[in-house]
């Protein structure tokens, strides 16, 4: 599971980059927005599912009390 989890956190770093290379693509005169939405949106959803993994995990090891 944690493996899972060190995967999607990384996938997430990678697409959030390859927005912000597609934004970089303005400063060079070759807009690529679609590069933009493929890094948002999937960084997103990487990210959300990395945390949801986690968060599941936490709970199955009973370290989950809603203090923190």
């Amino acid at each position: 599971m944690r493996i899972v989890v060190l995967i999607l956190s990384i996938a997430s770093v990678f697409l959030f980059g390859r927005a912000l290379g597609g934004l970089g693509g303005y400063l060079i005169g070759i807009p690529r927005p679609d590069l933009i939405v493929q890094g948002l949106v999937g960084g997103v959803v990487t990210a959300c599912l990395a945390l949801l993994l986690w968060h599941r995990r936490l709970r199955k090891a009973g370290r989950d009390d809603g203090k923190n």
